[in-house]
């Protein structure tokens, strides 16, 4: 069974039924809905096809709303055409939303130009056009073309080192954020997360529009990363969006971030994944490059919950292939015994009683004692307990609620069913009848609570099933 998780990015080339049936077969656990792009009337309706695709399919799969953002972006060209930006030329770059031409473009983020000195650099277009800020005058910035190209209308604009006053929860996102949570999204991915108060903000969202939502902070900034530990403290799990993370620092500082954010998120029990250009040839070949495999492949060795795939599957030319290549590649690398690393050292001395329980669980498995691994849970935290503490063991979680077995189809290693009996007899003729698990294998059966007070709050119990 894999235990590292797939997100698939839906798009143009992921939107028909059939496509996403396909998707699910090849072993899509999550679909992304990117809220950058499209109406609350087309996510609406790719929500309602991938529900029923789920439900035809007999899977719990998760839906991330993935929220736009304070992107910075330029404004429109003069005639929705693209312009041709020379190496040495000047442009001006003001705030407003003009339409603009090859001598001036406009931004609608005027912080932009009140913040950025001369010296600064300005990436547009994902990097590939490259400014330089000269002078500040007038209200806009004189800039030179160090790396030319041809520009489109709504680009982003990347401002590495510049000090941006924003809150990674913009109007759009609060208004996209309520319409999610009515529609019952199961995670909501912020993007531009710099602080612990971007997370606690969500939350206060979330809670005036009724739910406890789990939040997934994207570090795509460092001074997001200057403040990791405290952003980990408030959020549901992180992702390293190593897109707008590749320029905002150096490129070559990336995978040494990566893995940094990897070890702490591991470290404190979040789920992490890992996004961006895992299989982007894909978009176009059908076939990923060696280097891309790799880079697939050493993901699952750092240990991360997920890998997610964006427009390999939005609009790429092989979607289905990308996850199916994906599948296979975390497959490969997860024959491999685990990495020191992978295995969270076991500390008998101040431990909380919860670890204590989901150790000795994992510690019964894992030495042959028992077969699998089954969390009894109403909320999921059991489970998700276990899934931090990477088990090799598979892990099943039992739980009432199709919205919590949903939310852990992130979770590393672990699958979910939904069963309103808690006892064990019921329990074990679930898992039979589903075919989780055959008749006579030995389980262990595992619950923890941090209520000391609940009689079957905090239970282990080892049995052979049938038996």
């Amino acid at each position: 069974m894999r235990h590292t998780k797939i997100i698939a990015t839906l798009g143009p080339a992921s939107s028909a039924p059939s496509t996403l049936d396909a998707l699910i077969a090849a072993g899509a656990d999550v679909f992304r809905l990117n809220f950058s792009h499209g109406t609350h009337e087309t996510h609406g309706a790719m929500f309602e096809q991938v529900r029923k695709a789920a439900g035809r399919a007999g899977r719990h799969v998760a839906i991330l709303q993935d929220l736009s953002g304070p992107k910075i972006r330029t404004g429109p060209l003069t005639g929705g055409q693209p312009v041709t930006l020379a190496e040495g030329a000047e442009l001006r770059v003001a705030a407003g939303d003009a339409a603009g031409d090859a001598r001036r473009v406009f931004t609608p983020y005027a912080p932009l130009v009140t913040s950025a000195r001369p010296g600064d650099r300005l990436l547009l277009d994902d990097g590939r056009i490259e400014l330089r800020v000269t002078a500040k005058d007038g209200g806009e910035l004189t800039t030179v073309v160090l790396n030319g190209g041809t520009l489109g209308e709504h680009k982003g604009i990347n401002a590495p080192g510049v000090p941006l006053p924003a809150s990674a929860i913009t109007a759009k996102d609060e208004a996209d954020l309520r319409f999610g949570i009515a529609l019952g999204v199961d995670l909501v991915a912020l993007s531009f997360v710099q602080t612990a108060e971007d997370v606690t903000r969500a939350r206060s969202i979330a809670k005036d529009a009724g739910r406890d939502m789990s939040f997934i902070a994207k570090i795509e900034r460092p001074h997001a990363m200057e403040n990791l530990d405290a952003i980990l403290g408030l959020c549901n799990g992180v992702m390293v969006a190593r897109g707008d993370l590749g320029l905002e620092m150096p490129l070559e500082q990336v995978p040494r971030a990566q893995k940094q954010i990897v070890r702490r998120a591991r470290s404190l029990g979040r789920p992490v994944i890992v996004a961006t250009q895992v299989l982007e040839s894909m978009r176009s070949e059908p076939r990923p490059t060696r280097a891309e495999v790799s880079d697939a492949a050493n993901a699952v060795d750092e240990g991360v919950d997920a890998i997610m795939l964006a427009g390999e599957t939005a609009a790429g030319a092989y979607p289905v292939r990308a996850v199916q290549t994906l599948d296979a590649i975390i497959s490969d690398a997860e024959t491999l015994p685990p990495s020191d690393h992978l295995v969270p050292a076991v500390d008998p001395a101040g431990r909380p009683h919860w670890r204590a329980l989901c150790e000795a669980a994992i510690t019964l498995a894992t030495s042959g004692q028992a077969d699998a691994i089954v969390a009894i849970t109403r909320v999921g935290r059991t489970a998700e307990l276990l899934a931090s503490l990477r088990p090799r063991a598979p892990v099943y979680a039992v739980t009432p609620s199709d919205s919590v077995a949903r939310r852990l189809s992130l979770n590393w290693g672990v699958t979910a069913l939904v069963s309103e009996d808690r006892d064990a007899p019921s329990v074990e003729r679930a898992l039979i009848a589903r075919r989780c698990l055959p008749a006579a294998c030995v389980v262990v059966f595992v619950n923890v609570s941090a209520d000391l007070s609940r009689p079957d709050g905090n239970f282990l119990n080892v049995q052979r099933l049938g038996g």
